[in-house]
């Protein structure tokens, strides 16, 4: 059975994430499961401890800040757990739609510059130095590049773009940071989405499904399983390499930074 590993997925919105896990386990499946609140991380994580094909993320989604539910308890909340936690996302930036106003940016902007520095914090940081995260940033790649610049956490920690739709320009800096980029079924529906996986060089390109899509709908395992075969197969043909190949360099990505060694980032 060939190893899949979804590098960005939301297996606490499924209503029985345990169920859920242990059935992608005998799928073939591991996953990085990220959170959207400190409070979804809480209750997620020692509900997947025995299930070891999926690892959690500690999360504050953009969305969540934008709207409130992510409020200053919570933002401290998550402050507070970061340093000691590997695994960071969902977090970052979202300029899209009706929820873009210059208030929502102020409110995002600030709630990324402290997330960013708890990710640092001392002492406990120097116990989980190269904490893997993963960034959501909707029209606003170039604003969360500056924040990760400035604040040398590409230098000191592994980032992963989730669903990169940034421009040429952002994925030719995001590269020359170090990051890497998960691709799923849905980034590679758009012409940029394909070229970007096109581009993206094998060793710094993962999969991802980013499902469920909201709380309460269900994982089914198949399901899950043909998601990311899907953006196997699209990856495969768009980079003409051997699917089983690609199965296999993702896999060994995957497990590295899922693993307790830091990734090496080729320059």
């Amino acid at each position: 059975m060939e190893k899949l590993y979804d590098m960005h997925c939301h297996v606490g919105f499924a209503p029985d994430p345990k169920a859920a896990a242990a059935a992608g386990a005998k799928a073939g499946i591991a996953a990085l499961s990220c959170t959207v609140s400190p409070a979804e991380y809480e209750r997620l994580s020692p509900a997947l401890a025995e299930v070891p094909n999926v690892d959690t993320a500690l999360g504050a989604h953009p969305w969540w800040i934008n709207d409130g539910r992510m409020g200053g308890a919570e933002l401290e909340r998550f402050c507070a757990l970061a340093p000691a936690t590997r695994f960071i996302g969902e977090i970052g930036l979202d300029f899209a739609g009706p929820r873009d106003t210059d208030e929502s940016r102020r409110a995002q902007i600030a709630a990324l510059d402290c997330i960013l520095s708890a990710c640092d914090a001392a002492p406990a940081a120097a116990e989980t130095a190269g904490k893997l995260i993963s960034v959501h940033a909707v029209n606003a790649a170039a604003a969360a590049l500056d924040l990760l610049e400035e604040h040398g956490t590409t230098d000191r920690h592994t980032v992963i773009f989730h669903w990169f739709s940034g421009t040429s320009d952002d994925l030719t800096r995001a590269l020359a940071d170090g990051c890497y980029f998960s691709a799923g079924p849905r980034m590679l529906v758009s012409r940029r989405g394909r070229e970007y996986a096109r581009q993206i060089p094998l060793d710094r390109l993962l999969l991802e499904t980013d499902m469920p899509s909201r709380a309460g709908e269900a994982l089914p395992a198949n399901v899950w399983h043909a998601e990311l075969g899907n953006a196997l197969s699209g990856i495969a043909q768009l980079k003409a390499i051997d699917r089983d190949l690609l199965t296999e360099r993702l896999a060994t990505t995957s497990a590295a930074l899922l693993g307790t060694e830091r990734a090496p980032r080729p320059r």
